[in-house]
């Protein structure tokens, strides 16, 4: 079910503007143009984006697939992804937490709280470190194993995989991982670490804005590998793509030297410096 009408419309009720999926190639190549901001009286309130409209799209083909009871979020900021997985789980439960140390980000809890009850969805968001506070907020909030965890916490390779191991002492075995901004921020060998300790592999989602990577046991989630397919092209596509983004690059870069060398020609000739070259 589409979730993004309603999204926004719990945000405005509260007196915040969204903005969210813009193309990042009309606004001078801005990586965090499609990402979610929070916006009042012409201010971003918070450095904490929050994941993509395309994201909010994977997260509708995941929980068409899938219904955790039970799902954890690390690294709340304002509340969407939050609130966006809680909107889509028909008999679940989310907690989620944060440490408070962005910017407005503690505020971010008591909003995310606010929505939630307004907009009657299973969600709460508490104040919390990872991994020491994980356990210990599982067993009051969540009351048994995580089924769903998405991490998106503090971006280093060294926090993911705390998070992953804290979270994974409390999750079921059969637990879905979902780790956002890893190739936005160069989490790639989080996500080896993370394969190691698991022993099976991830899936690099490329059609997200952020770069996220699933993790799950396909034996026991075989609806999942078809519900991704979308969001991960497999490396011949991408490699086609590749050459097409360089060749277009090359081809700007040498109209752009072509142009330079007329307009340097032409104020030499003006100057009586040397002839064109």
């Amino acid at each position: 079910m589409p979730i993004i009408a309603q999204l926004v419309d719990l945000y405005r009720a509260e007196g915040i503007e969204i903005s969210t999926g813009l193309p990042p190639h009309r606004f001078g190549g801005f990586g965090g143009a499609p990402f979610t901001w929070f916006l009042k009286d012409g201010k971003s309130l918070t450095n904490g984006l929050g994941i993509a409209m395309q994201e909010v799209y994977l997260l509708e083909h995941l929980f068409a697939a899938i219904q955790p009871r039970r799902a954890l979020v690390i690294g709340n900021a304002f509340g969407w992804s939050t609130l966006a997985i809680a909107a889509l789980l028909t008999g679940g439960r989310v907690v989620a937490i944060d440490s408070g140390a962005d910017r407005n980000s503690l505020e971010g809890l008591d909003l995310t709280n606010r929505i939630a009850t307004h907009g009657k969805l299973p969600a709460k968001a508490v104040r919390g470190v990872s991994p020491q506070d994980v356990a210990s907020i599982v067993d009051a909030e969540l009351g048994g194993p995580v089924d769903f965890a998405f991490i998106d916490g503090l971006h280093t390779s060294e926090q993911v995989v705390l998070d992953y191991k804290a979270v994974r002492a409390k999750a079921a075995p059969d637990a879905v991982y979902l780790f956002h901004d890893v190739q936005e921020y160069g989490l790639g060998p989080a996500i080896a670490d993370v394969e190691r300790l698991a022993g099976q592999m991830a899936t690099m989602l490329w059609a997200t804005q952020s770069g996220m990577a699933i993790l799950f046991d396909a034996a026991r989630h075989p609806e999942l590998a078809r519900a991704v397919a979308a969001f991960a092209p497999p490396e011949s596509a991408l490699k086609v793509v590749r050459q097409a983004a360089w060749d277009h690059r090359h081809r700007h870069i040498a109209r752009w030297r072509r142009s330079y060398r007329k307009r340097l020609n032409r104020l030499r000739g003006l100057a009586g410096g040397p002839p064109p070259v």
